[in-house]
């Protein structure tokens, strides 16, 4: 930061994720397509879109369009209770992500009246499959898990009090501000402004490790004047992440009086408030809700915007340079309208900012398929044994039938005993695994052990047991999470594979 080097060590620093870093540099943008109705268009391929960057046509990877305006499935979902949880519901199609930022530093007392019902109203408007979490400057990401229990996120929405003034020590972290805090105030200032654009960076970054999709924050604040490096570091870290924001002023309708005047703002190069809030909006594919009365209209509108978009993927060959690139988006089908972010923050080689690399890395179909399916034993009211094939994921390559593995059956063991089969995937780190397997034919069949994501973690042993297929698997060195364990069979050219997913717990 240029000032106030010794508040510096109080401001909460963000993860640092693993640096990805390639001779390309992988670009996502989200395009929300209306027709002259305003509905959204959604049969588009990438042959119809024609994407610039800084003026230069670049040919388009990926497009693929996401959106479920109802959810008219199972409403009796998942429990998310750990991160896992999280970003496995997260990675749906049919489920959006709102994260409500509620700056109560840069929000005057009274103000906050004028958006709890608004806000209220738009968290209990969501489908049931949509997961939201309420986030104050202060709070740690890893603290806070996303939900579709409306009621906790009413909860802190109605608890909300703005704070814009009031020096008042309520975290650890502020009571250093107790002693002579009247003569400081520059200072602490300072900090909070560091602390929630810190916060705004650190909530960017672990939403990319959630989920590829779009993601939306919705900031309530005032605004804060702010340097244009910190706001630049803000909109790259939210690009990477694929992370729109929508600053929402509670104060509605007002007279500006936030530009920048003085000489020193000028050389410092700041940002005025209301302008910094504009940028992260403009330059992440958010929409600004300022200087309007009607703040449900604006909340609606976030919520359309995030129900049906495409989402674009092409590589930039531009360096390591640090510099905003300017995107253009067209459609070529006659009527359409298209909204998207105008452009895009380079990485820059000396900072540690970037994508973490597993939010990078696709989840194969099935592999996604089999943890879905562990979603469903672990419903409340799943029953257990529930039905063996739940939670198996199977695939065929071949049409011939001599290598055909048959559904799984899943237990402990205990001692000498099987507790078989077992239905609810969920299991303790003292217990190990038996998973049996019947095949047709006499076929070689192999295991291996994936991550969540898919990605292998390591072959496990398969051994053939009275015309069946065994595999033991003990979880002490596991940590928590989800895994997923891939049963192949093969016979000459002839393959098919089933998938058994199942989690972890302390």
């Amino acid at each position: 930061m240029r000032e106030g080097g010794s508040q510096s060590s109080q401001v909460p620093q963000p993860p640092q994720p693993p640096v990805f870093r390639g001779g390309t540099n992988l670009v996502q943008v989200d395009a929300i397509v209306s027709d002259q109705g305003g509905q959204p268009m959604a049969d588009l391929t990438a042959a119809d879109f024609e994407l610039l960057d800084d003026g230069k046509p670049m040919p388009i990877d990926r497009v693929r369009f996401l959106g479920a305006e109802d959810y008219s499935g199972d409403t009796t979902l998942a429990p998310i209770r750990t991160h896992e949880d999280e970003e496995r519901e997260a990675s749906r199609d049919d489920v959006r992500l709102y994260a409500i930022v509620l700056d109560d530093y840069h929000v005057s007392r009274m103000e906050e009246l004028r958006v709890i019902d608004p806000l209220v109203a738009f968290v209990r408007q969501l489908p049931p499959t949509d997961l939201v979490a309420v986030y104050y400057p202060l709070d740690s990401v890893t603290d806070v898990v996303f939900s579709r229990d409306r009621e906790p996120v009413v909860r802190a929405i109605r608890a909300f009090t703005g704070r814009l003034g009031d020096y008042t020590p309520r975290h650890p972290i502020e009571e250093d501000h107790r002693r002579d805090h009247y003569l400081r105030i520059r200072d602490i200032e300072l900090t909070r402004r560091q602390i929630s654009a810190s916060a705004l960076n650190g909530l960017a970054t672990h939403l990319a490790g959630i989920t590829q999709g779009r993601k939306t924050i919705v900031l309530v604040s005032q605004g804060f004047d702010q340097p244009l490096d910190e706001v630049q570091e803000i909109c790259e870290i939210a690009n990477r992440a694929n992370v729109a924001i929508y600053p929402l002023d509670p104060r509605g309708l007002t007279v500006r009086k936030d530009r920048p005047t003085t000489v020193a703002q000028i050389k410092e190069r700041f940002v005025a408030g209301s302008d910094a809030m504009r940028s992260l909006a403009l330059e992440t594919g958010g929409r600004p809700i300022m200087q309007r009365n009607d703040l449900a209209a604006g909340l609606d509108q976030v919520r359309r915007d995030a129900s049906a978009y495409y989402l674009i993927t092409y590589q930039s060959l531009h360096p390591d340079d640090g510099r905003f690139h300017r995107i253009t988006l067209r459609v070529s089908r006659r009527g359409a309208t298209v909204f998207a972010r105008n452009g895009y923050w380079a990485f820059k080689r000396d900072r540690q900012h970037s994508l973490p690399a597993t939010a990078l890395v696709a989840v194969p179909a099935l592999v996604q398929a089999a943890i879905d399916g562990l979603a469903d034993s672990l419903r409340p009211d799943a029953d257990e044994p529930a039905g063996r094939g739940s939670l198996v994921m199977t695939r065929s390559v071949s049409s011939v039938p001599a290598v055909l593995l048959a559904v799984p059956t899943v237990g402990v063991v205990r001692g000498r005993a099987v507790d078989h089969p077992r239905g609810r995937r969920e299991f303790h780190r003292n217990d190990t695994v038996m998973v049996r397997v019947a095949a047709i034919g006499t076929p070689a069949v192999s295991g291996r052990l994936l991550d969540r994501r898919g990605q292998r973690l390591s072959d496990l042993p398969v051994a053939s047991a009275g015309g069946e297929f065994e595999l033991r698997l003990a979880l002490g060195g596991f940590g928590p999470g989800d895994y997923v364990i891939e049963l192949t069979a093969r016979a000459g050219e002839a393959v098919s594979q089933q998938l058994v997913a199942f989690r972890v717990v302390p």
